[in-house]
């Protein structure tokens, strides 16, 4: 019988609950690793004890041998909780690490899915990629924003690499990816926008005084003692209300220029903390990108619709203080900023990917997956250390495109090792739990499991 395992995410646990029953439908067993006591007793009346292992504050806290050297320094610093808890946070990384391995060991799991969001996920990834003995692969599987409605399983922390042991076949019509808005994008908006709204805001302030979804026990939530949280939820409100006041240009007074852009990334996320690891500081790469620029050539910066609230007035203030540095509205279309571009640069951001669909430079900090297709490369800062200029960088793009997938090499690559369907959760996509959706979905990881 073959065997994985889920690590459960929030609301997302629900989705895979329900994928989980449907692999259990065709014999496959299914385990859990679970971060907390709420959604243990959610998930045991189906799985059984024996198939769940509880990696909770409690469990955490129980001194226990480390099987191997992951670079806790760094993993317990990006992540979005554990950095406020300070020397704990090593010690619970370190104490959960024997679980999980006798855990996979015992039961001879073949794969686990997860996400690489949080240190802990992380941990496991880099584990499985040790310990060859487990005979495990963690998968992350990621829905593509471009095409819609299409996801594909990653399998390393930088989201760079796809799993290529199963093919899924989706392009039987031969048509070519195209450019188009992400239906996430669509969906961020209206969350923003409903965000805003009064009524948004008392529910938040209820649950902030209730603690409604904080389970105490779980180690992937920053600590809930009244004063952190008081300060936490104050600048995000305080942020929110101050971005007002963060005077942004119309695109007209670039349009006619020379510009760059790049766009900031929501923070945290797992797109700049993670993926984006090192280039997590985002007005040092605007600067070290501001800095190769000729003397009439601008680089225009765009804020994250769904990012407000992330950051304080200050870093704009600091932004708008570099020579030819142009903040955008956020509500700008991307699109036409694209097009009217020189180049675009992001961390690991899907403009990037839209832009290169355009046929434009697309510039990434971190390889992720689509950096296969032509006109994306990545750069490092060093490359821009030794740059003589934006001209120099251009040039060596050039160079790199005959090195690169064409869109219709990239096309057939990515719809081989693609599968149909939305992966999400109920609360950010309710359309993820319609069972046409679930159907496909499951039928994907079957195969998956099956024949890799």
């Amino acid at each position: 019988m073959k065997k994985v395992c889920f690590v459960t995410n929030y609301k997302k646990t629900y989705f895979f609950d329900v994928i989980g029953k449907n692999l259990q439908d065709n014999g496959i067993e299914v385990y859990w690793i679970v971060l907390n006591k709420m959604l243990y007793d959610y998930l045991l009346p189906t799985y059984g004890a024996s198939n769940l292992l509880l990696i909770n504050k409690e469990r955490g806290n129980i001194p226990s041998e480390k099987v191997g050297e992951y670079k806790l320094n760094e993993l317990a610093s990006v992540d979005r909780a554990l950095k406020y808890y300070g020397e704990w946070g090593y010690s619970f990384l370190t104490n959960i690490q024997k679980g999980i391995y006798s855990f996979i060991k015992e039961h001879k799991i073949s794969f686990v899915f997860g996400e690489t969001t949080y240190a802990h996920e992380v941990l496991m990834c880099r584990m499985f990629k040790e310990k060859e003995e487990l005979n495990c692969k963690y998968l992350h599987p990621q829905t593509i924003r471009i095409p819609a409605y299409h996801f594909t399983f990653l399998e390393d922390e930088f989201q760079s690499k796809i799993y290529e042991d199963v093919k899924f076949d989706t392009n039987k019509k031969g048509d070519l990816i195209e450019l188009q808005r992400p239906t996430e994008s669509v969906i961020n908006e209206l969350r923003v926008k409903n965000s805003l709204k009064v009524l948004s805001k008392l529910k938040r302030g209820i649950r902030f005084f209730t603690q409604e979804n904080m389970e105490q026990d779980d180690p992937s939530i920053s600590p809930t003692n009244l004063k952190g949280r008081l300060h936490k939820g104050f600048t995000e409100e305080w942020n929110r209300f101050t971005y007002s006041f963060v005077k942004t240009m119309p695109f007209t007074i670039v349009k006619d220029k020379n510009f760059v852009v790049y766009t900031l990334h929501k923070q945290p996320e797992a797109s700049v903390d993670i993926v984006g690891r090192y280039y997590d500081d985002q007005y040092t790469n605007i600067q070290n990108i501001w800095r190769i620029l000729p003397d009439d050539w601008f680089l225009v910066v765009k804020e994250h619709t769904n990012a407000i609230g992330d950051r304080s007035l200050s870093f704009f203030k600091k932004i708008k203080k570099l020579r030819n540095v142009v903040l955008l509205n956020e509500n700008i279309n991307s699109h036409e900023i694209i097009q009217e571009s020189k180049a675009i640069f992001s961390v690991s951001g899907s403009i990037a990917y839209e832009a290169a669909l355009s046929g434009k430079p697309a510039f990434l900090f971190a390889p992720i997956f689509f950096d296969k297709l032509r006109n994306c490369h990545t750069i490092s800062l060093e490359t821009l250390r030794n740059t003589n200029s934006i001209y120099d960088l251009l040039e060596e793009w050039e160079k790199q495109l005959e090195n690169k997938m064409p869109l219709e090499e990239f096309t057939k690559y990515l719809l081989t090792y693609s599968a149909k369907g939305l992966i999400s959760d109920p609360l950010t996509d309710p359309k993820c739990m319609e069972e046409e959706n679930l159907k496909v979905v499951s039928k994907a990881f079957i195969k998956l499991i099956n024949e890799g």
